[in-house]
């Protein structure tokens, strides 16, 4: 695979560029249309929840703690006149508005991390945000990826997560459900790197710590399944069909063993 490395804080470069992220081989694996209109139509963006706003600015706090300072003002509440004049303030002077809470959290997460044995190690060299682009060689589509933290052999993806959700069973239901295999395969390929760490970390006292590597049969099944949305798009692209949950007729639905009762 031909790839290139970016390590500049140019956000709207990186998503405004038309390559194939892991968000987006996510999405055609649920639903190719889904990602046409997303991608190709103007779709709308699902609005952050208060989870991942929290997940953004604790990332930053992080990763980025000198950019951090230069992104973000701690306002009042806006339901106050004083929280609201701080606020505008804050726009007007190009620094985005952030509750005390939200500080707070920024703060203690990163002091949990800093304060782990392991995981501050892993953050010790490498750079944050680095951007990394390529191109498929079977399917011949550009692809992508941000990294949040790299150090030329190493991926490490910070995930925050609530109460008990550091532990590993908690969190490997996350990487089944939010196909984090399906990540890790598709940034280790692009960034040719030879090992990829989750560090997470609870958004909540007392700040709980979690730091996991996937088996050879997971990554195994990211790879697969990365493949398979790769082949995916690329069929849709050549077709111009780009089909819903149910293009062509009913489709028949079996509930799950826990879903009978007799």
């Amino acid at each position: 695979m031909d790839f290139n490395f970016e390590s500049v804080h140019d956000d709207k470069g990186y998503f405004d560029d038309p390559a194939y992220s892991q968000s987006d081989l996510k999405l055609v694996l649920d639903c190719p249309q889904l990602l046409w209109e997303m991608k190709f139509n103007g779709g709308r963006r699902k609005q952050p929840t208060a989870a991942m706003q929290s997940g953004t600015i604790d990332h930053m706090a992080v990763l980025e703690p000198d950019r951090f300072d230069k992104t973000y003002a701690v306002c009042g509440p806006r339901n106050t006149k004083a929280g609201k004049a701080a606020a505008k303030a804050a726009e007007d002077a190009g620094l985005e508005p952030i509750t005390q809470a939200q500080d707070t959290e920024a703060h203690n997460v990163n002091v949990a991390i800093r304060r782990h044995p392991v995981a501050k190690q892993l953050l010790a060299d490498g750079e944050p945000e680095v951007s990394v682009y390529g191109e498929d060689a079977s399917t011949g589509l550009k692809v992508k990826g941000k990294l949040d933290w790299f150090d030329d052999d190493r991926i490490v993806d910070l995930k925050t997560v609530g109460l008990g959700g550091a532990s590993p069973a908690a969190f490997t239901k996350q990487i089944v459900n939010f196909k984090y295999h399906l990540q890790a395969a598709h940034y280790l390929e692009l960034a040719q790197a030879k090992t990829f760490i989750f560090l997470v970390v609870e958004r909540e006292p007392p700040y709980q710590i979690g730091i996991y590597e996937l088996d050879d049969d997971a990554l195994a099944e990211g790879r697969w399944l990365r493949k398979k949305a790769l082949d995916t798009v690329a069929f849709c692209r050549a077709a111009n069909s780009w089909p819903g949950y149910t293009p062509n007729q009913p489709q028949t639905l079996s509930l799950p063993s826990w879903g009978f009762d007799s």
